[in-house]
């Protein structure tokens, strides 16, 4: 294993070459998927700013470190930063499923949890064959990384009409033994027609480790389906985080996501949902906060492949220190996808002069009987509201942290489920009131 953050003089290719070669063997299918996802991920390479959609993103810092793939790793008991939810809990310690502190609870008829390794155990011709339609061909450097090097994740099969009541909790935990590693868990959910559930992906990190977590979440709704998506991002200050979302909606389908960036040195989290069948509907509402240095980078892309399906999309950023911010939201609207309404709103806070948020919204419209719009606004907090604040006697701290709940009060309003909105707000007031008392 590498010394944690230390460089490494090897090439990109040798360093994961070499890391692969060590960890597979073989000459089974998803061994020879594995290595063609590698093959084109050395040949494409980390993501740079010439390429449009990284224009504001540096991964030069990713790219020059070494990392190896993380080893299974214990945990001794319930973390205190963990959601307490009803229903199921799987939790993954450094990208590997670990039963002590997971809780799988009966389920309804027609609902199947189980992790990856456990699908991979069971049928690993059907894991192949679900790799090679659904992720083979997909242009994404990083998501062909995940490809060849994923261990375990989550995988949810919902039969048609079945209804979840409690949601599914997924803890994503990284501890110091993760130092100097990389994890690339996936989260597959298959929801059938008329089907129910919410998912909860909870991602967190020991504060000393340096690491790299590069997940995929890939779900699928069937006609009438209906998906709830919470995604917490909460990472060691040290670490690299690259999420990637992938949503496919067939008709009167629906799917929300709640994505929400706190933590690590540099994150982004990509998503993208394809409304595929008339009457699908999408709904985007994310939240970014990048303090002191950190990065924090949201890219999200619809695309109305059908006629009459709608979207919206509400995200807010707020930065302070040097953090820097990115959002870039793009709907795209096919030939022929007639009847389509969708709006997208992007507001962001500076809480100081050398903070930065780079937003860029963008409509692709390729067709004419369609109702599209998009917003951005970048500002500073209200004067005249902090004076009043003041006013009526509230401390400087307190009146701004108040005024930066208030900003973020219209994403975390929207937020259904309460463990997860209560725990959001806490850690919003705890981090803006921590901040601007160490400014004051």
């Amino acid at each position: 294993m590498s010394a944690v953050g230390a460089k490494s003089n090897a090439s990109p290719v040798d360093r994961y070459k070499a890391a692969f070669d060590a960890r597979w063997q073989g000459n089974d299918e998803l061994t020879a998927l594995r290595r063609a996802a590698l093959d084109q991920f050395l040949s494409t390479g980390f993501p740079t700013q010439r390429d449009e959609a990284w224009k504001y993103t540096n991964l030069r810092r990713l790219e020059t470190r070494s990392f190896t793939p993380a080893d299974a790793s214990a945990l001794d008991a319930h973390q205190p930063e963990w959601l307490t939810t009803t229903g199921t809990r799987i939790v993954l310690v450094n990208g590997h499923w670990l039963p002590a502190l997971s809780l799988q609870t009966a389920q309804p008829p027609g609902v199947t949890v189980l992790t990856l390794k456990q699908w991979l155990q069971r049928e690993p011709a059907a894991v192949a064959a679900y790799l090679k339609e659904h992720d083979q061909l997909t242009g994404n450097a990083l998501e062909q990384l995940n490809l060849a090097f994923f261990e375990d994740g989550v995988v949810v099969n919902l039969a048609d009409n079945a209804i979840l009541d409690a949601p599914i909790y997924i803890v994503h935990q990284s501890t110091s033994a993760a130092a100097g590693c990389m994890s690339h868990p996936r989260v597959m959910v298959r929801a059938g027609r008329n089907s129910r559930a919410t998912i909860i992906e909870h991602y967190l990190g020991a504060n000393e480790a340096e690491y790299f977590t590069n997940a995929v979440t890939r779900l699928e709704i069937a006609a009438g389906g209906a998906i709830t998506h919470y995604r917490g991002q909460r990472e060691a200050p040290r670490a690299f985080h690259i999420g990637h979302i992938q949503t496919k909606l067939a008709k009167d389908a629906r799917y929300s996501i709640h994505d929400i960036q706190l933590g690590a040195s540099l994150g982004r989290t990509g998503i993208t949902a394809l409304l595929e069948g008339s009457g699908a509907h999408a709904a985007l509402f994310g939240l970014f906060t990048p303090m002191g240095n950190q990065h924090l980078d949201a890219h999200t892309r619809i695309d109305h492949v059908a006629p009459h399906t709608t979207s919206e999309e509400d995200y807010r950023g707020i930065a302070g220190g040097k953090g820097r911010g990115v959002f870039n939201g793009k709907i795209i609207v096919r030939p022929d996808a007639q009847k389509i309404d969708s709006r997208q709103s992007s507001r962001n806070l500076l809480l100081s002069p050398t903070a930065e948020i780079d937003t860029k919204p963008e409509l692709e419209i390729y067709a004419n009987d369609v109702k599209c719009s998009h917003g951005a606004t970048t500002g500073q907090l209200d004067a005249t509201a902090l004076f009043y604040l003041r006013s009526r006697g509230l401390s400087e701290s307190n009146a701004r942290a108040l005024l930066i709940r208030a900003f973020a009060e219209s994403i975390l309003s929207t937020i259904g489920l309460e463990p997860v909105r209560a725990a959001l707000e806490k850690q919003i007031d705890e981090r803006f009131k921590l901040a601007n008392e160490a400014k004051a």
